[in-house]
This record gives C-alpha cells, structure tokens and sequence, in this order.
C-alpha cells in the first residue's frame, strides 16, 4: 500500500519554475497534451510536437511575471507541475489553478492534493478552478478533493460551454 504524501512530507516539494526550468516544463506540457488527448482530440503538429507555444512557457517562468509555474518533485525528480494564471473574470480578475499535471508514476499519493494546499493558501482572494467537460476523470477528482481540501468556500462558478468552473474561497458571481 502507498503511504500518501502530506504537504508537510519531505519527500515531497512544490518550487516555483525558474528560466532554468523552461525546457523541463515544455517537456512535461507535452506529457500532459498527449494524455489529454483521449478527451480532447488534439492531433499532433508536424513536428511531432502538441501546441504549446515556447514563448508561453517562458512566461511562466518569469521572476516577476503574472503567470507562475510550479514544479512538483518526489524525492528530487521531477513528478508534475501546476500553472496559476491571473485572468480577467467577471468586473475583475482572479487567481487560476490553470493547470495541473502529476506524472502517471506520481499519481495515488496524493501529490496533487498536498500541491493544492501549498499553493493556494498563499494567495488571498477567490480562485477559480475551471476542469474541461469532457474530461470526467479530472472532474471526479476535484468534485472528491473539495470535500478534503480546507477551503473556506467551494461554489459554483458560472456556466460555461467548454468548462466546469468552481469559485474557491469566495462569492459566486451572480
């Protein structure tokens, strides 16, 4: 049986993507296209490569940028990441939890979970949590991680045609 790992454990660390991390989160934003795939239908470009526009990743990996990138390790190796964005919503804007991808080796030790608690506590605010429609299997995970999750508040966003959308720690728009 897995022992799942807490956010305090220490084989486990969520670092902030650095330029010097660039290359491995393009890498494992292609993992993430192709598993994606079995709902999304993406098809491969000519060059063998998911879309993903470099000039994108790099924005993540900005000191000082909006956008953030978080690199999720297990014992040191790199095990999956997650991408916060600042978007426009509503008369505003509000924190995203774009992005997140633990590689198939990590996954059942609840690597997402404590990535969860690391990150958003650190930021005030509502966020939003937008899982594609037709991706079921992301869907049942988070539906079952907002009941553990400490949150404050798990409403509702409003509809959307391509996304489930969950405000977290605030007031559902109207």
């Amino acid at each position: 049986m897995t022992v799942p790992l807490q956010p305090a454990d220490s084989r486990f660390a969520v670092e902030r993507a650095t330029r010097e991390h660039q290359a491995l989160l393009f890498r494992m934003l292609q993992l993430y296209y192709f598993e994606a795939t079995h709902w999304s239908g993406e098809d491969l470009l000519a060059d063998g490569l998911y879309e993903c526009d470099a000039d994108g990743v790099a924005s993540y990996c900005e000191p000082d940028g909006v956008d953030v990138a978080y690199l999720l390790t297990v014992d040191g190796q790199a095990a999956g990441f997650v991408l916060v964005e600042l978007i426009p919503f509503e008369n505003g804007q509000i924190r995203e939890l774009a992005d997140l991808f633990v590689m198939p080796k990590y996954r059942r030790l609840g690597l997402a979970e404590a990535a969860t608690r690391k990150i958003v506590p650190g930021h005030e605010g509502p966020w939003l949590f937008a899982v594609f429609r037709k991706d079921e299997r992301a869907l049942r995970f988070w539906q079952s991680a907002f009941t553990r999750l400490p949150f404050r508040s798990v409403q509702p966003g409003p509809h959307h045609e391509l996304f489930h959308q969950f405000i977290i720690n605030g007031e559902a728009p109207d």
